[in-house]
């Protein structure tokens, strides 16, 4: 749920860390298309890999996406979720030789339309990839004529809007009702990300990006360093059944801000409620979510942050 940036490390020479962009959407939503415009924008000046994530045992996508542009390198994980545990470690690996033999500047994951997203924040955060990847974006697509049908199906669909920093409703032009209503229902479960709309599942990724460029220049200065305009972070991920109050809430993420420039997810709160979070820097946005039921989930970035931190000092506000 949430977008950050480029990273630089030395190993011999600085170089930047490859930039991982998280694609969910329902089945039908657009998201191949997507990833076909996308790089017909951007695969001419950056080395990209794509990996596509389907339960079919044939990558017929990968196949679509290959007759568009062949300056890319395709990887397929079919028969089941990339997210699923029997595949954790086979995705790490597959990662680790990806990056070892192309050496890609920005990763595409198409994750299937039953994928849960918040796992892949955790896969990053392996020993064996957070030195060389970091989390940029993560988009849902949702299709406009189907959406209040996946919403009422899919539980894993609604969780997929929740977390995303960025939320394109494609096919408008196919959709005979009012868009406000799928706007207003996005608000509902997501107050702070982006919401585009779109035919052809059609955007500029170059401004679809000035957002985050703005915030990574900001968060810069608030490391205090110079990192090419962006920060050295990492993204961890608090899940947790534990309940909070409101109060212990806020004081939480006061002592969390100051090693953490962004912060967002969503908390059960004692009294029953459940509270969306955004925080960028000093200012913490907190709003009311409603017809949620499941664990609380927290992804904040920062500089030198671990998982182990962020539990423990969860651990001292839950009383």
């Amino acid at each position: 749920m949430l977008g950050l940036r480029y990273v630089l490390m030395s190993m011999n020479n600085l170089h930047r860390l490859c930039r991982f962009n998280l694609i969910t959407g329902f089945l039908g939503s657009g998201k191949t298309t997507l990833l076909g415009n996308l790089l017909n924008e951007l695969s001419k000046q950056n080395r990209i890999a794509v990996i596509q994530n389907e339960f079919a045992p044939t990558g017929i996508d990968g196949k679509e996406l290959q007759k568009i542009s062949d300056d890319f390198k395709l990887v397929e994980i079919n028969n089941g979720s990339v997210f699923c545990v029997c595949q954790l470690s086979n995705f790490v690996q597959n990662m680790q030789k990806l990056i070892d033999d192309y050496q890609p500047e920005i990763i595409f994951l198409e994750a299937s339309g039953l994928a849960d997203p918040i796992s892949v924040v955790e896969l990053l955060q392996t020993d064996a990839l957070k030195g060389t990847v970091t989390l940029d974006k993560n988009i849902c697509l949702v299709d406009a004529p189907n959406y209040f049908k996946g919403l009422g199906i899919v539980q894993r669909f609604k969780h997929q809007v929740m977390v995303a920093d960025h939320i394109i409703i494609n096919k408008t032009d196919l959709y005979e009702g009012d868009l406000n209503e799928i706007i207003q229902s996005l608000r509902v479960l997501n107050p702070f990300a982006e919401v585009v709309s779109t035919t052809y599942a059609k955007i500029d990724w170059s401004s679809f990006s000035k957002e985050h460029v703005q915030k990574g220049v900001a968060a810069e200065r608030y490391q205090g360093r110079v990192s090419e305009g962006r920060p050295d972070m990492v993204a961890c991920v608090l899940r947790t059944h534990d309940k909070i109050s409101e109060e212990n809430l806020i004081d939480f993420l006061n002592e969390l801000k100051h090693e953490c420039p962004r912060i967002k997810g969503y908390l059960n709160l004692v009294d029953g409620r459940v509270m969306s979070v955004h925080c960028v820097f000093n200012k913490i946005e907190l709003k009311e979510l409603k017809n949620y039921t499941g664990p609380s989930e927290l992804i904040a970035f920062g500089n030198g942050l671990s998982i182990g931190k962020l539990r423990r000092t969860f651990k001292l506000f839950v009383k």
